[in-house]
């Protein structure tokens, strides 16, 4: 786990090293272990290591990539990158890991690669030396994100993992096309002009979050997930897809017990690879079924004593502390737990923004984030249960699509009916003529008459065909598309937040439910055992989503502890608004700053906040969205011109 950043002057101006190490810095916490510079030229097709101890250089290149190493597998200075191969006309930048790379070892040996190191990195380099990029992607399972810059080809290429586990951003101004694993690097560059896009906040207020290649920053892409991109020097860029999602169901056939033993087989050998380390590994167990079964599951393959870290709230209503110490029990687990304070909130909201590269969106994130500053001075790894919930079905949304799909030709009666029609429309979306959108619209964070509120002008429909494209990325059935479509929405945010609150503490997060070869057998299961469509019986919605993952929990721990209500992971945010250090943020900075910026409409946020404590329950989220919009657009525009010092850094650091 660590981080890359780097630009290119398509004119041909030298790279400024100075402005280079200092975006370099910008994130050391992602790797605190070691630090590499190279500089290229793709006119000349040569390059050269820079080290801090020279102040010049002896001739310009255009091209530089840096890079911060987390060291986690051969913890040896054969591991330095950017890593070259033998012959010095190819190196890689790569971050993350690869939990099959050493499958390959014995065959590149064979065709006559001689190894230097015990790392990942290096058997990346050799497998695209011997097969090419489209070869070494269609051969990797893990997590990553890696530049190759080719001088034999004159060429630099860009990949990211199959499902976004790792993040990855480029932008393009003027004659420099910039790239880095956070977006605060960017702000370092003189030519880097810092500003909000404003086609992207309605979907931000909407959702948020961006999907797809967006960013809230002008000019700033995402690459996406599955996707690769290649740039040489003339200036021409290419982006194309390597890996989809597998659409599926391939195996009607298969009988539910199969099925539950394949998946029990597949996470049993997913996180037996992600083990894989030189360094201490632990768990994140939240208490929910997720978290326990990969805690519980790795206890399996542990020959040691096993720790796993958790945030417990003091309110027993936020607290799943009864969950967590059962599965820590049950996983013979040395169990840490965190308790969430005020203090917490108030001292990490500013700093956790910083490390995210954009508004805190989910306030939750905050627990990630202390949880991994907890955690990082006993382990430097951990694993978590993020991903399970979009690829087996967990979210209430995928039952009531597929309930709305049952009730199709009732659905304008039922939302009629005395009493209960108006929570029926609501649930059902009988507003939607269109079944896409109204999946689509199922995970807005607010209603459109709330988003019209905040951002007057802001139109619904212009915000479901932008992510209407994405939908019909899927080619299965509505219901597998819906699954497919959160997984490459919803479920890469996520894993974006899960990598920035534990790297601002150099701590590397894995995934096992995101292992390729496990999200192929659940992608070809039939729906069915994913998600039901029962209308009768208690518990509806819990019983009818991840139906066989719930069956593996109750199997491993009991059924109360699979079949619990979904309890999410929130904060006690109306504790927070009334707290007087939350008040003196509100009223003194984030109001008026919302004000002077105009881009949401301060006076609605504003008689919300006024009137918070008598709104219902749900509005403590949706008035959360502009102010963490707020907040991000403080740092990351207001405090634009301070980026480019490297002491700014040391504020959130």
């Amino acid at each position: 786990m660590c981080g890359i950043v780097g630009f290119f002057n398509f004119d041909g101006a030298p790279v400024d090293v100075r402005v280079l190490a200092r975006m370099v810095d910008y994130q050391s916490h992602r790797g605190p272990d070691d630090q590499g510079i190279r500089l290229f030229s793709l006119q000349r097709g040569d390059s050269m290591e820079w080290k801090r101890a020279d102040l010049q250089t002896t001739k310009p290149f255009e091209g530089g990539l840096g890079f911060n190493r987390l060291s986690i597998l051969d913890l040896s200075e054969r591991g330095h990158q950017p890593m070259l191969n033998d012959d010095g006309n190819v190196f890689i930048a790569f971050n993350g890991e690869i939990y099959n790379a050493f499958d390959f070892k014995a065959e590149l040996e064979a065709a006559g690669a001689q190894f230097r190191s015990r790392t990942d990195t290096e058997v990346i380099l050799r497998l695209y030396e011997a097969y090419g990029l489209d070869g070494v992607l269609s051969r990797l399972n893990g997590m990553f994100t890696f530049v190759i810059v080719d001088m034999r080809q004159r060429v630099v290429h860009f990949a990211r993992d199959h499902f976004g586990i790792k993040p990855f951003y480029w932008a393009r101004q003027g004659n420099t096309l910039f790239f880095a694993s956070e977006v605060k690097s960017f702000q370092v560059h003189p030519n880097f002009v810092t500003a909000i896009s404003e086609g992207e906040v309605d979907e931000y207020l909407a959702f948020r979050y961006c999907a797809g290649d967006r960013h809230l920053a002008k000019s700033v892409k995402q690459l996406r997930a599955g996707h690769c991109m290649s740039f040489g020097a003339s200036g021409q860029q290419q982006i194309r897809q390597y890996y989809g999602i597998p659409d599926g169901p391939a195996r009607n056939d298969i009988s539910a017990d199969d099925a539950l033993e394949g998946v029990s087989s597949h996470l049993q050998r997913s996180v037996k690879s992600q083990l894989l380390s030189d360094v201490k590994v632990g768990c994140q167990l939240s208490g929910g079924i997720d978290s326990s079964l990969t805690t519980l599951y790795a206890r399996k393959d542990f020959t040691a004593d096993m720790d796993c870290f958790s945030i417990i709230f003091d309110d027993p209503q936020y607290s799943e502390e009864h969950w967590i110490a059962q599965a820590a029990s049950k996983a013979n687990a040395v169990s840490h737990r965190f308790t969430f304070r005020d203090a917490d909130f108030f001292d990490n909201f500013e700093r956790a923004t910083w490390h995210l590269d954009q508004p805190i969106n989910h306030p939750n994130s905050l627990g990630i984030f202390l949880l991994a500053e907890k955690s990082r001075p006993t382990v430097t790894v951990l694993l978590s249960g993020e991903g399970a919930d979009e690829v087996f079905g967990g979210y209430p949304r995928f039952y009531y699509a597929g309930i709305r799909e049952k009730l199709l030709p009732w659905l304008s009666a039922l939302g009629h009916l005395p009493g209960v029609g108006a929570k029926v429309a609501r649930t059902l979306g009988t507003e939607f003529k269109d079944r896409v959108d109204f999946f689509v619209a199922s995970s807005m964070s607010q209603s459109p008459s709330e988003l019209e509120s905040l951002r007057p002008g802001a139109t619904l429909a212009v915000l479901l065909e932008r992510r209407r494209s994405l939908f019909e990325e899927g080619r299965g059935d509505y219901l597998g598309n819906c699954l497919k479509y959160d997984m490459q929405t919803y479920m890469v945010d996520l894993l974006v937040r899960q990598d920035k609150m534990t790297m601002a503490h150099s701590m590397e997060n894995r995934v096992p439910f995101l292992d390729r070869d496990l999200v192929a057998f659940i992608r070809g299961l039939p729906m069915k055992y994913l998600v039901g469509n029962r209308l009768s019986g208690r518990n509806r919605t819990m019983r009818n989503t991840k139906i066989l993952l719930k069956r593996l929990a109750a199997r491993a721990f009991d059924y109360k502890f699979a079949y619990r209500p979904k309890a999410g992971f929130g904060l006690p945010l109306l504790h927070f608004y009334r707290n007087s250090r939350f008040v003196s943020l509100m009223e003194e900075r984030l109001l008026p700053g919302m004000k002077q910026r105009g881009i949401v409409n301060a006076a609605a946020v504003e008689q919300c906040w006024r009137k918070i404590s008598q709104l219902p329950r749900r509005m403590d989220e949706v008035l959360w969205i502009p102010i963490a919009f707020e907040l991000w657009a403080q740092q990351f525009v207001d405090n634009a011109a301070r980026a480019r010092n490297s002491t700014y850094a040391a504020k959130y650091t």
